[in-house]
């Protein structure tokens, strides 16, 4: 693909310009960050906690997860801003994030969580469960309150007058009472609204017999006008979510269907293999995820169930989840090549069946990698600007939920993959390829498409990441209409190339910018550097671009065809009829928009 050298100008410039928008903007955000303790360390520090406390902890099954405290993080950027959230953090010694690491045996409630700090490596909360029905002696409200605040001098070196005595009380079982105390810490009281309360600094302790059970070093402890406002969030994202579930199916039928009846045509012919050979790459990297990802699982298994069982449950979902994600990548890519060429048909890089036809790796793809990193900055620069203004103005706050689950697999380097990779090809194909090239037929208006794709792209993002979900819409379906401005004008390969860097960077941003393990360090820059690898091969291979010519490739029945065409466009054009009406009849007539293209070339301009 050839790009002007006055377009390679104006998109350096956005990337400089919006990289340094992005600097002052975001990268505060990162450089807090202080993830030292990395997950070997942290089941090593929990392990040692629990022998120093007499458990085998051989004889348990182990699960450990990268967490964070969402409700502070929700919290504090909505109703005090990012700094005062930093400050707070610095002042109180707080862990926004946490190895969350659990002890447990199959079939037995008796279980262990150990939650590890990835700052210092202290253990800063804990809890022990156990069967309601056993028995433990009774200290008495006075002697248990005695032991929760030695407790805390010792493990914390907590001292108790700077803090109020906050709440007390007492769970009565059928063989034993568990005393539950909380401090609050002074002079900590952040406002939520007016009149609406405010949220609290506490420690926790639980004292059942002789035994700490729980402790808990800071509980951020929330209003509840707070948490029922972000619970009709939630509620509002499951809602408008459910209406981009509809629509997804609906597009997936639509595309079925298509495919169905153009089956026969040349285009869906020559490349519905590659879309099969890209779907199995798809259903390959998320079998490693599945697997990569068992921690997570491990920590959902409920005990009072047998492993096979609650795994055999977990793979099912699985299966079906997967086949539906292979099932809407194959349909939704095959048609989306028909109608691309159909509606696009002066832009032959918007689909892949150029590339498919002439080959890849040239320096035609080396130009669209490239073009593709200059746009992923350019679009961290455009969302850090929406997100400043969306946090001082409108209430907004971000999740770091994608940087935590790519923390908890065994190879975060593979999760952060597969994520980019999954997110860029799924998407791209589902509503730049076929959702614009279907909205353009049936609207008629390039802009309109774009624009009702981006929007129906945005609803699928409202469940997760970026709250209120009525800005997470905007935000994304801003970022839409760029990447449709991209498709029709530059293609299809630098889109995907932009929107697997982005979807990488928010997975590792973390890891990059703030204090971690080298080897998170280096993999991330490894993750985010692949598309530039292949930049360089297609660079130096630079192998000649085919261009065979279509009639090269038609079968007997389509060459056949192609002579009835001919043969009519010629008594057409001998009538005096024009080339845009005999296409649009021969269309309307549901012929082959490829071979009326050669047709009408072959009677209107032959070759000398």
């Amino acid at each position: 693909m050839k790009i002007k050298t006055r377009d390679w100008c104006i998109f350096t410039i956005l990337a400089v310009l919006f990289l340094f928008f992005w600097y002052k903007l975001e990268y505060p955000r990162f450089a807090f960050v202080n993830l030292s303790i990395n997950k070997q360390q942290a089941i090593a520090k929990s392990s040692e906690y629990l022998q120093s406390k007499g458990i085998e902890v051989k004889n348990y099954s182990r699960a450990i997860i990268f967490d964070e405290d969402e409700g502070f993080n929700r919290y504090f950027q909505h109703a005090a801003g990012l700094k005062a959230e930093e400050e707070f953090i610095e002042k109180h010694n707080f862990d926004l994030f946490r190895w969350m690491v659990r002890f447990f045996k199959e079939s037995q409630k008796e279980e262990y969580y150990v939650y590890v700090s990835p700052r210092t490596g202290e253990v800063i909360r804990f809890f022990h469960l156990i069967e309601d029905i056993e028995p433990r002696v009774d200290l008495g409200k006075d002697s248990a309150r005695f032991k929760a605040e030695a407790f805390l001098r010792e493990t914390f070196n907590a001292d108790l007058s700077n803090y109020d005595f906050h709440e007390e009380k007492a769970k009565r079982y059928e063989k034993r009472t568990d005393y539950v105390f909380s401090w609050e810490e002074k002079g900590v009281y952040i406002p939520w609204k007016e009149n609406q309360g405010g949220a609290k600094l506490l420690t926790e302790v639980t004292v059942s017999g002789n035994e700490v059970r729980e402790f808990n070093k800071h509980r951020f402890d929330l209003p509840e006008k707070f948490s029922r406002y972000v619970e009709k969030q939630f509620i509002l994202g499951e809602y408008l979510f459910s209406i981009f579930y509809i629509i997804l199916f609906a597009m997936l039928i639509f595309s079925v269907n298509i495919v169905l009846k153009k089956r026969q045509e040349v285009i869906p012919r020559l490349t519905k293999k590659w879309f099969y050979y890209v779907a199995a790459f798809l259903f390959v990297i998320n079998s490693a995820e599945l697997f990569n990802n068992l921690q997570i699982i491990f920590m959902d298994y409920p005990t009072s169930a047998r492993m096979s069982s609650f795994l055999g449950l977990v793979f099912s979902k699985w299966l079906f989840n997967t086949g539906f994600l292979i099932i809407g990548f194959i349909m939704p890519g095959i048609a989306g090549e028909t109608l691309s060429h159909e509606v696009f048909s002066k832009n032959k890089y918007s689909s892949f069946f150029t590339y498919i036809q002439s080959g890849f790796l040239n320096r035609g793809l080396t130009r669209s990698i490239i073009l593709g990193y200059l746009i992923c900055v350019i679009m961290m620069g455009v969302q850090a600007i929406a997100f400043y203004y969306g946090q001082k103005f409108l209430g907004v706050w971000r999740e770091w939920s994608t940087m935590t689950y790519f923390s908890s697999g065994y190879i975060p380097l593979l999760t952060a993959f597969v994520i980019g990779a999954g997110a860029s090809l799924n998407e791209e194909i589902n509503f730049r390829l076929f959702g614009i090239s279907f909205a353009k037929k049936y609207l008629r208006n390039s802009f309109l498409a774009v624009l009702l794709a981006s929007v129906i792209w945005g609803m699928g993002h409202t469940l997760y990441a970026i709250f209120p979900v009525w800005f997470r819409i905007i935000e994304v379906s801003l970022i839409g209409l760029l990447y449709g401005f991209i498709l029709i004008r530059f293609g299809i390969i630098p889109l995907i190339v932009a929107h697997y860097l982005f979807d990488v960077f928010w997975c590792s941003a973390a890891y990059l910018l703030g204090k971690s393990s080298p080897y998170l360090f280096y993999s991330s820059v490894g993750l985010l550097g692949i598309p530039l690898l292949l930049a360089v091969l297609a660079f130096f291979l630079n192998l000649p671009e085919r261009n065979k010519p279509i009639a090269a490739v038609l079968d007997r029945i389509e060459k056949y065809n192609q002579k009835v065409l001919v043969a009519f466009i010629l008594a057409k054009k001998i009538e005096g009829s024009s080339i845009e009406s005999i296409k649009t009849e021969l269309i309307r007539h549901n012929w082959d928009h490829l071979l009326v293209d050669l047709a009408i070339k072959e009677v209107f301009n032959p070759d000398p």
